[in-house]
């Protein structure tokens, strides 16, 4: 195992693998990347899979606004298979709402956020489940997208192109020479085995944890950790995504995406102190519900099938606090603001400025590998896999006709993979079938994921190819994917704890949506499944 590189990246989020990504583009192909656990594990899957354009930020946070603009445009040039087509509706049922609009388009003229007015009458014949109460209706590029796959195609761009990636492999300190990081003490999870890699500069891109890293270099940061808690629902009430246009606040929008049958409610903002606390606030749920039923009535009616949370790295060093912390980028060089060289923090920000991001901290880290910084380009290449959304609906008529895979299925696939979906069915054409109906998961990709996308069970396996995301969790899926699996050299012992460990963190979501009673039913077959075919009967929220 190589031991010394130019640049460390801690962190495998959508930044961290943006950060990954930059660097190997930039010439640093000497470069790692470490996480702790999987990659999108933590904020960036636990996300709202809202991709911003800026709508939200109009008012209270202009710098952010104009962020997404610019990086909402830019990821739907170079990964556009993950963004789904469907854009969003900005909705006022209230006259405040209607003036707040007014003030809203000045702004987003000014910062150049393209929108559309839009009648309620033609709104509604578009979603009927719209309330008759629209008073007024702006349409923009804000949508949504699938957060596990684009975090994940940056990542393996970077390693097709030399960069190296280890996930479960978890930072335990750091290696200092004076006031100097020169690398990291690191514990390989997967075989417990400690061990040290050098490098001439580390990126802290670690998200909520970020200040557990620098507290190793011997000093804190001003990170302010913020829960924001998700209700999905087992189906999709519009096309696309929708928001109250207002003030930023709990229970403003719900994302209902495009490639997937399935709707995410969001979001809250509660700050929290520690960064792994991301158990979802029922309170919250509730809230952003009665929010939400002002613009679907029927959404009460809706059954969610599982609650998450995901926790914002925000970080501010004076006293606000909520949603009052701003969403703008923060990059800190600590030989600057702390005295210590070789480690630089990047944190805070949206999810849609996660390229942004990278590029700045490779600024940074390239001044200080070569004296200057070398021009990024990650804006101007596609993403490994990046095809058109054209390209891909032709990859799937392709992929239905020779497979006798649905179109439905084939469409899916292709949004997940791109470019690269053909080449899953080449390689494994003997699971070629959907396992999963829900998410429309093909056999295929299962052991691929093993493979090329170096899976170690079957919930990192989950992030990429949504196994059990959909209505079943699971229930149905994992012992379809369990059996391809021993087929392809996994052992008994293998497959059945890949299969509880996955059970078991399916369980914890649905755990929380079992306190509304129209998801009792299905929970009670998920448990009959779990005992009856799996003889799963020790399941646990720890």
């Amino acid at each position: 195992m190589k031991k010394e590189f130019d640049v460390i990246v801690i962190g495998g989020g959508t930044t961290g693998t943006a950060v990954l990504r930059d660097l190997v583009m930039r010439g640093f192909k000497n470069s790692l990347l470490l996480d702790k656990d999987d990659l999108a594990a933590g904020t960036s899957g636990g996300c709202h899979s809202a991709l911003h354009a800026g709508s939200r930020y109009v008012i209270s946070d202009r710098e952010t606004a104009i962020e997404c603009v610019q990086e909402n445009k830019i990821y739907r040039e170079i990964c556009p298979q993950v963004i789904d087509p469907t854009d969003s509706y900005w909705i006022c049922t209230r006259d405040e709402y209607v003036e707040f609009a007014q003030e809203w388009m000045k702004v987003a003229d000014e910062i150049g956020l393209h929108y559309d007015i839009m009648s309620p009458e033609e709104v509604r014949k578009k979603e009927p489940l719209f309330t008759e109460d629209l008073k007024f209706v702006l349409h923009s590029m804000d949508t949504g997208f699938d957060p596990f796959r684009l975090c994940i195609a940056q990542a393996y761009d970077a390693k097709v192109k030399g960069g190296e990636i280890r996930t479960h492999h978890e930072v335990k300190g750091m290696l200092m020479d004076g006031n100097r990081v020169v690398g990291v003490k690191v514990l390989d999870k997967v075989n417990n085995n400690l061990y040290e890699v050098k490098a001439k500069v580390v990126i802290n891109a670690a998200g909520p944890w970020s200040a557990e890293i620098t507290k190793m270099a011997g000093f804190d940061i001003a990170m302010k950790p913020n829960r924001g808690s998700t209700a999905i629902y087992s189906m999709r009430p519009t096309k696309s995504m929708f928001c109250m246009l207002r003030y930023p606040a709990d229970g403003d929008g719900l994302v209902s995406q495009g490639f997937q049958n399935t709707a995410l409610l969001g979001t809250s903002s509660i700050d929290v102190d520690d960064p792994n606390a991301n158990e979802p606030g029922m309170p919250e749920i509730e809230l952003m519900e009665n929010s939400m039923a002002e613009m679907i009535p029927g959404i009460l009616d809706a059954r969610p099938i599982r609650m998450c949370a995901g926790v914002r790295p925000l970080y501010s060093e004076g006293d606000e606090t909520g949603r009052a912390v701003s969403r703008s980028i923060t990059l800190i060089d600590h030989a600057e603001k702390n005295g210590v060289e070789g480690l630089i923090t990047i944190t805070s920000g949206k999810y849609a400025t996660a390229r942004l991001m990278g590029e700045m901290a490779v600024d940074v880290a390239s001044k200080k590998l070569t004296g200057e910084v070398i021009p990024c380009t990650t804006h101007k290449e596609l993403i490994f896999g990046g095809i058109s959304r054209e390209e891909a609906e032709e990859a799937a008529r392709e992929i239905h006709e020779k497979y006798a895979i649905s179109l439905y299925a084939a469409h899916k696939f292709t949004a997940r993979y791109g470019s690269l979906a053909k080449e899953i069915l080449e390689n494994y054409p003997e699971y070629a079938v959907v396992i999963d109906d829900a998410v429309q998961t093909i056999g295929s990709e299962i052991p691929d994921v093993f493979d090329k996308e170096e899976a170690k069970d079957f919930c990192d396996a989950r992030r990429r190819t949504r196994l059990g995301m959909g209505q079943d969790q699971g229930v149905f899926s994992i012992y379809k994917a369990a059996g391809i699996m021993q087929q392809n050299g996994k052992t008994v012992e293998d497959v059945e704890e890949y299969s509880i460990g996955y059970l078991t963190e399916r369980w914890k979501g649905v755990y929380f949506a079992n306190q509304y009673g129209d998801q009792l039913p299905l929970t009670q077959l998920m448990q009959d499944m779990y005992v009856g075919v799996g003889s799963y009967d020790l399941l646990s929220l720890c």
